[in-house]
């Protein structure tokens, strides 16, 4: 067992998970994908590969481009040609991405400045890394809290995804920030003792999230919770004062990351609204919030019917199939409805033998749901227009807890009927 080893072993084991997590991740991710989004962050790199004037710039992403490029696709194509190939840095220019901060663009930017050798492959391999390095820690973490069985399936399944494959070396959606609050919770729910001095981290963490993109953050947030509050559910009541601590800490760390989300949020509104905050919030709200969450095409500047008509349902519904669109084509969705109708007749088997359906596996399940459909709910309207990469997020917990559920109970019966069999032997 792992708490059994001395700390060297522990560093051995967790390198060697992190060095082959990333070398499945790096070798079977699909290079081209989300370079649109990608560019914006090439752009930056560029602008301090060539010493570019970015003394007005306010955020940190941006496309470069050339005076003639109109088009979307022409931008991204300029941008990595502009990469490639020092002389075009001279004709051309770059302009602001507004959505976001841009902390990743304004990161890549500095370390670029340093003057490291390629630094596009660089900084997508320590993406990657970074990102196999936390999914290491959080399976460790899960090992010490609910045992080796779901450590392992965390662990193997996170792997053998090709959606956190896709993602874990885009520099534009540094998608190890997207694990770091489930991590920071894990570690303080083993660790409560300690909890008061990893508040600031969560707020740290979401802070750093936010910057780089608003994209997922409610499962994100979500994530970081939910073992404390099935923790707290599942707990004896007679253990009153531990109760208490549980749910202090959960409120805690929810008030925290909504502080720090809110923090992100009014630094963002304050470079919108050119030192006007209100101004800002206004106009992140008009232009970017409506169009990604409920917004309808009266109160919307932009022309995006289809995402504003659908219901929430027909969203969902898209999530939870094989084939959704003619454009895209997975097994995600249909995985993940399969696994909820396996796991029923597993949880009305368990309740006939013990009478206690809501268990710690069963909140388990219903809550990595919910984290992970939030965003399916919440971005009713991103989530409509980006089906070729929101499937990631069943990726965030729940398929994990599912086959992890399924596995144990699989195992579980199959050593009943062994004992049965060696009684009758006998």
């Amino acid at each position: 067992m792992l708490q059994k080893f001395n700390k060297s072993k522990v560093i051995i084991i967790l390198s060697l998970m992190t060095i082959f997590m990333t070398i499945i991740f790096w070798q079977f991710r699909d290079v081209s994908f989300q370079n649109d989004s990608e560019s914006l962050v090439v752009g930056m790199i560029n602008a301090a590969k060539y010493d570019m004037d970015i003394s007005v710039k306010k955020y940190g992403l941006g496309f470069n481009r050339f005076e003639n490029s109109k088009e979307y696709s022409e931008k991204i194509s300029d941008t990595y040609n502009i990469y490639a190939n020092s002389e075009l840095a001279g004709n051309s220019i770059i302009e602001d991405y507004r959505s976001q901060i841009g902390l990743q663009g304004w990161t890549f930017y500095l370390l670029t400045k340093l003057k490291i050798p390629s630094p596009v492959f660089v900084f997508r391999l320590a993406c990657c890394i970074f990102l196999s390095f936390i999914i290491s820690l959080i399976c460790y973490e899960l090992y010490n809290k609910y045992g080796l069985l779901l450590a392992a399936v965390f662990y193997f399944v996170s792997m053998c995804s090709s959606w956190l494959a896709n993602f874990s070396s885009n520099l534009y959606w540094v998608e190890f920030t997207w694990f770091i609050p489930m991590l920071l919770g894990l570690i303080c729910l083993n660790n409560l003792n300690k909890r008061f001095f990893l508040y600031p981290l969560f707020f740290l963490a979401i802070i750093i999230k936010c910057a780089c993109g608003y994209e997922y953050i409610t499962v994100i947030m979500l994530m970081s919770i939910i073992f404390f509050i099935v923790e707290w559910i599942c707990m004896d009541k007679k253990d009153k004062q531990q109760r208490k601590i549980i749910f202090k800490t959960i409120l805690e760390i929810g008030v925290i990351q909504l502080l720090s989300f809110f923090a992100v949020l009014f630094i963002h509104a304050y470079l919108r609204g050119d030192g006007n905050i209100f101004d800002g919030l206004n106009n992140i709200y008009n232009q970017d919030i409506l169009r990604r969450t409920f917004g309808n095409i009266m109160e919307s500047s932009l022309n995006l019917p289809d995402s504003f008509s659908v219901s929430v349902f027909y969203v969902l519904k898209l999530y939870l199939t094989y084939k959704p669109e003619p454009w895209i084509s997975t097994t995600t969705g249909f995985i993940s409805l399969m696994l909820l109708f396996a796991l029923i007749p597993v949880f009305i088997y368990k309740y006939i033998k013990t009478r206690n359906l809501l268990d710690k596996e069963m909140w388990l399940f219903i809550f990595s749901f919910i984290s992970c459909v939030s965003w399916f709910i919440f971005a009713k309207n991103h989530s409509y227009i980006h089906t070729h990469m929101n499937y990631v997020m069943w990726y965030m917990g729940y398929i994990q807890i599912s086959i992890y559920i399924l596995l144990k109970f699989i195992l579980n019966l199959s050593l009943i009927k062994k004992t049965r069999y060696l009684l009758k032997k006998r």
